[in-house]
């Protein structure tokens, strides 16, 4: 049903708290419902995220979240806008957000749980997020959260003939006056266009005069100014660079290195050597590990394979801190471990027994009724593991793997190649 947002009650301003109820630590609840826009209609492919942390009330916005507990897988939104998260851990505080929560194409306005509508103050919520807090063991199954696009301005970066700025980091900025002349301001960053020239780049000041300036190799283009009224978007803004000036004559200069223009095979060279990583050395075990970019755990078991390694087999919690401290916690890894319905049983990949585990759910670690293998994901974040099941966000979320290697010799030549015999 449509809405009419100019009469909205803003029943509460900043973070929300909607405290129903509170209980011990470790009862489990579920949030399930349907996400529509402001026409009524469902929206399809949306991923609701949910993210907990600790006490009765959230921490001020400018606060990091301290004591954050593992969050619950988050579920993506079907044909009919349906989305279900289970595991919610209580008593806890839980951000409910749209994932990612800074570059959705979508932004909440309004959510309604059990009959209570709360209207979200997007000056307050420039991202779209609502705190508030589940009784342990509940299961509420009516919400329902009301989205609309967000404000963006999509574009492109040319050179003088047309040739798109591939895959290439530039400086962007978008500045913006309001309409009514009260206010200015200015935001953007170093950004990585795509393989077609194109980035974009979500405006949350509202109705104003927009201005987008790109800056590549000390070259600076400026677009006109653009007025975007409450929720219009611009999709069709082109940047033209002039061309790479010619590298220096040699003949004539000798000592002045020539000028630097972009280089596609150089810049592919170091797109490779980030991609294959590089080996670290873990001085409790001597092993050797290294973070690679997969898009799948069968690509990941691929190139440990093409690499004579195996994905890691964690052992200990001493193993899996250093692994962490080093690889980082903002990212999601593929591990060795394979839970096997078929055969009732987890082992990691290298043959290797359990003996450590560290689950988000101990659920998780129960044999599941699921004809394939449910491959295991570590979540930085949180340094738990959690089951990666067929149409789990969780498996899009993913894209990088550890690999372990127990003989790491620098300079052995590789023994399937022929070798002269002396």
């Amino acid at each position: 049903m449509k809405r009419s947002y100019s009469t909205r009650i803003l029943g509460v301003i900043g973070s929300v708290a909607l405290l129903l109820a509170a209980s011990l630590l470790g009862e489990a609840a579920s949030l399930s419902g349907q996400v529509i826009d402001e026409e009524g209609k469902p929206v399809e492919g949306l991923i609701v995220s949910l993210s907990s942390f600790r006490g009765n009330a959230p921490p001020h916005r400018h606060q990091r979240f301290q004591g954050i507990f593992p969050p619950a897988p988050p579920s993506e939104t079907d044909a009919t806008g349906a989305f279900s998260i289970n595991n919610i851990i209580s008593p806890s505080v839980n951000r409910l957000t749209l994932f990612p929560e800074r570059n959705s194409d979508y932004e909440m306005l309004s959510v309604e749980i059990e009959g209570i509508p709360i209207y979200l103050d997007q000056r307050q919520h420039h991202f779209g997020g609502l705190n508030f807090a589940i009784a342990p063991d509940a299961d509420i199954t009516d919400a329902e959260i009301t989205v609309r696009l967000r404000m963006r301005i999509r574009g492109r970066v040319v050179f003088a003939d047309g040739t798109p700025l591939r895959n290439t980091r530039v400086n962007l900025m978008v500045s913006h006056r309001d309409v009514d002349g009260r206010g200015r301001g200015r935001g953007g960053g170093t950004r990585t266009l795509d393989d077609e020239g194109y980035f974009v780049d979500y405006v949350d000041d509202g109705e104003a005069y927009y201005t987008v300036t790109v800056t590549y190799q000390g070259q600076t283009v400026e677009s006109e100014e653009i007025l975007l009224e409450e929720g219009q978007r611009v999709d069709g803004l082109v940047l033209k660079l002039d061309d790479v000036s010619e590298p220096p004559n040699f003949e004539r200069v000798v000592v002045a290195p020539p000028a630097r223009v972009h280089d596609p095979a150089r810049f592919e060279a170091a797109r490779k050597r980030e991609r294959e990583g590089m080996w670290a050395i873990n001085p409790d075990n001597r092993h050797a590990y290294k973070m690679i970019h997969c898009k799948t755990h069968e690509e990941a078991l691929t190139q440990a394979t093409a690499q004579d390694a195996h994905l890691v087999t964690i052992n200990d919690k001493a193993e899996q801190e250093w692994l962490l401290e080093v690889f980082g916690k903002e990212k999601n890894y593929w591990i060795g471990l394979i839970n096997d319905s078929e055969e009732g049983k987890q082992q990691w990949d290298n043959g290797e027994p359990v003996t450590y585990t560290n689950w988000h759910s101990p659920k998780e670690s129960a044999k599941t009724s699921d004809e394939n293998p449910n491959y295991i994901v570590l979540v930085g974040m949180t340094g738990k593991w959690q089951m990666a099941r067929l149409g789990n966000p969780l498996m899009r979320m993913t894209e990088r793997a550890i690999l372990e290697k127990e003989n790491l010799i620098i300079g052995a030549p590789d023994p399937t190649a022929d070798v002269e015999k002396r």
